[in-house]
């Protein structure tokens, strides 16, 4: 699992400047509707990879005690929770859609999965 993480680096980094040519060189406004889709991917992916690699970074230094595997799982899991939340919240400010309500439940949501994904299944 090791092995990939020079790829997880240079897909964040292709992301990166894809979210910046998008936002550089198209206007919101007359934008189609797959562009905007495609920015909340690579925000998703830009995230996940970044904070995926820090987490895995970090706890293989501060905390040896399990194999490499098992971090490399943990940490990308956890990012992928807080990139889908981010990703959701850019989705809704691309619509126009941001409230107080609606930020709750897109947490609450995300929250459930996450506790679902970590106690509800039987291994």
């Amino acid at each position: 699992m090791s092995r990939f993480l020079p790829f997880v680096f240079l897909a964040s980094v292709a992301s990166l400047f894809g979210i910046f040519w998008i936002v550089a060189a198209v206007d919101p406004d007359t934008a189609p509707w797959y562009l905007l889709a495609f920015i909340v991917i690579l925000i998703f992916a830009a995230i996940f990879g970044f904070l995926g690699l820090i987490l895995y970074f970090a706890r293989i230094r501060l905390y040896k005690r399990y194999s490499v595997n098992w971090y490399v799982k943990t940490s990308f899991k956890m990012a992928f929770f807080v990139a889908f939340f981010i990703s959701l919240v850019a989705a809704l400010a691309i619509l126009r859609l941001v409230s107080l309500l609606n930020l709750i439940l897109a947490g609450l949501a995300v929250s459930l999965f996450a506790i679902w994904s970590y106690l509800g299944k039987k291994n």
